[in-house]
């Protein structure tokens, strides 16, 4: 009883502690979610003015492509015209001309300055594929502007720098233009510190900073890149949507979590704990349903099966055998039905040698030696043969051909037949039945229910019976309930029924005292004994 409350107590501990881990890790999550999706908003940000920097750059080099279509003469009246339309369609544009050894010749907003002596100094870079680009140069119509000038074949236009970094961003988030292969800034936002943007393009903007996030972007045309910078946020800052919609998670997730964890470990520790509990101290019983010969109805054997009853109410063998074999308790549990029906069936079984029964052992029993040494060691002095108890297993036993072949033989070899229980529910196929040697086959009763049916399950049985008599096995139809059933099987050439029809299963008391009513012949179609 202790040991049951301690096992509640952990169970509602677990579920306590699955119901505030979810609401304190919501609080990580909601963090580290901020920071991921400031990442990637400023990343696609970055993205965006790289954008920007190739648009600005193309019609740069698009309108010195125009400039050299006119082929007139430097100035002439035809070239500034030109000059002037190439203005007017490149918005980016600020100004556009020529210029020859050094100077300025014209334009549409110099006039022709030839015999001014306006000096155009030496280009800062100089790009593969022939164009000259002055990063800051000084317009001859302003004392303080300088502007970005490129210039190709004695032609040259003039940028704006702002035009690089001036997007529409509510947030104003500062951003900053690098000429990749010299390294210089190109363009910068009002305000922004071109050292500090300097910095975070030479480290691809993994910068540790409490205050700030970056990132940069490149240009898959041109040698030019861009970092953009934004302010970290925080779960407080995003309380208001965030900070509430993740708690709002992990409560729920919490309330979840820890329903399932008490149900789960309730079930999974409570109930094995008291199964366990009732396979040492005996509780479970064991019955034993008659196997009769269907030529006389004779009964040959019966087979032991396990019953429980827990608080009064009966537990489902299918429930409790399959928690027993999920929780390492089935070996336990085959034991004690050895154990018990030697005990309550010895006697019959000595005085009628030709009478047996067959225990249901898994899988892990047909992968060791264990059970069989076992049995052996509770067979000697009894004076019960080996062939009187006799070994079933369900299909799903045989899975693992390598590991069980080996000790299905050695079952057989000490004496005890194998039985395949409910055969076609499983992995039912020739090839196993080739590769192991059994003894006799079981047919399920979902397939002994249709055999005078009509249905589409109903060529089952015979498919098995015609299986089982092409490899010498003999069968045992399960679920026998009629007269009819038994008429139909008897003309299939099966050998053994085993069902109500016959007897339910019943103690071993009950059964010496049915087996000293029922060992005399009897039509099949009489009544069912009950």
């Amino acid at each position: 009883m202790i040991q049951r409350i301690t096992l509640i107590a952990a169970s509602v501990a677990l579920g306590c502690l699955a119901t505030l881990v979810p609401v304190f890790t919501s609080l990580y999550v909601a963090n580290k979610d901020v920071q991921r999706r400031d990442r990637l908003e400023l990343s696609e940000f970055a993205d965006k003015a790289v954008m920007r920097t190739d648009l600005v750059t193309y019609q740069a080099i698009a309108a010195l492509s125009d400039l050299d279509r006119e082929p007139g003469a430097p100035c002439s009246p035809s070239n500034l015209e030109q000059a002037a339309r190439v203005i007017y369609n490149y918005r980016y544009v600020q100004d556009a001309g020529t210029y020859a050894d050094g100077h300025y010749l014209c334009s549409p907003l110099l006039g022709d300055v030839r015999n001014q002596d306006l000096t155009l100094p030496p280009p800062d870079y100089r790009s593969n594929d022939g164009y000259l680009v002055w990063f800051e140069q000084k317009s001859p119509l302003s004392d303080v502007r300088k502007d970005i000038q490129m210039g190709r074949d004695g032609h040259y236009v003039s940028i704006d720098p702002g035009s690089y970094v001036d997007l529409i961003d509510p947030a104003r988030r500062p951003i900053a233009v690098v000429q990749i292969t010299t390294g210089r800034l190109l363009a910068i936002s009002a305000g922004a510190d071109p050292d500090d943007m300097l910095n975070a393009w030479k480290h691809s903007g993994n910068v540790k900073s409490d205050e700030w996030n970056y990132a940069v972007a490149h240009s898959s045309t041109r040698p030019l890149g861009v970092v953009v910078m934004s302010p970290r946020s925080s779960v407080a800052g995003d309380w208001p949507k965030l900070l509430a919609a993740w708690l709002t998670i992990g409560v729920f997730a919490g309330a979840a979590l820890g329903w399932l964890a008490y149900k789960r470990v309730s079930r999974q520790l409570s109930f094995p704990a008291t199964l366990h509990w009732a396979i040492s101290r005996r509780k479970i019983d064991v019955v034993f349903q008659p196997i009769v010969r269907l030529a006389d109805n004779q009964c040959a054997g019966a087979e032991a099966l396990v019953r429980w009853t827990l608080n009064g109410r009966a537990i489902s063998p299918e429930v409790f055998v399959r928690v027993a074999e999920d929780n390492h308790l089935i070996q336990p549990l085959t034991d004690l039905v050895l154990e018990k029906t030697i005990a309550q069936l010895g006697k019959l079984l000595t005085a009628n040698p030709s009478f047996y029964v067959s225990i249901n052992v898994s899988g892990e029993d047909l992968q060791s030696f264990r059970f069989l040494n076992l049995l052996t060691a509770s067979l000697n002095g009894t004076g019960i043969a080996p062939a009187q108890i006799r070994i079933e297993a369900t299909e799903r036993s045989f899975m693992n051909a390598e590991a069980t072949r080996g000790f299905i033989a050695a079952f057989r070899a000490a004496g005890h037949p194998i039985y395949i229980d409910d055969f076609g529910t499983g992995y039912s196929s020739l090839s196993y039945l080739q590769t192991f040697e059994v003894d006799v086959l079981k047919i399920d009763k979902s397939f002994v229910d249709t055999i005078v049916q009509d249905t589409a399950s109903s060529v089952v049985a015979p498919h098995i019976i015609s299986m089982a008599h092409e490899l010498g096995l003999q069968i045992v139809a399960e679920g026998v309930e009629s007269g009819a059933q038994v008429t139909w099987l008897r003309d299939k050439g099966v050998q053994y029924g085993q069902g109500w029809y016959y007897a339910k299963a019943m103690s071993a008391g009950d059964l010496a005292k049915w087996l000293g009513k029922h060992r005399m012949p009897r039509e099949a179609n009489s009544m069912p004994a009950m």
